[in-house]
């Protein structure tokens, strides 16, 4: 996808025919597409400095109860152990910088890339 902020339309609707595909239950979407929005505003924001010309490759791999999601971006990528923790005083009231936190708080086996431009990621979905 195209790094401009209208894919998340694109993702949704995706996201809507993966769960309507294998039949996962609704009341995982809202989970599943907060993390997966989130990861996708941050590549298109932060990875790829929404540079038009870039793009974020999304793959998602579902497997009974389990989406497999991986988050690409053609950014120089980052540390994450020099991400600010969004739950430290200085930050709590900063509208930004709460993304990877709340994947890490809602999916399981967080990962990213050694260059930092590649994030996956578990969700169960039951």
């Amino acid at each position: 996808m195209n790094s401009v902020s209208s894919e998340l339309n694109r993702v949704e609707s995706f996201i809507k025919e993966l769960f309507d595909f294998h039949n996962f239950s609704q009341k995982c979407f809202n989970t599943v597409f907060l993390c997966i929005s989130e990861a996708v505003t941050n590549s298109i924001v932060h990875g790829n400095k929404e540079d038009h010309q870039k793009k974020v490759e999304l793959n998602v791999d579902c497997k009974r109860h389990l989406i497999m999601v991986q988050i690409t971006d053609e950014g120089e990528g980052f540390d994450i152990e020099n991400i600010p923790d969004p739950t430290h005083k200085d930050n709590i009231l900063k509208e930004t910088g709460r993304g990877i936190h709340i994947i890490k708080s809602i999916a399981q086996n967080v990962s990213f890339n050694n260059k930092g431009n590649s994030l996956r990621f578990e969700i169960v979905c039951e």
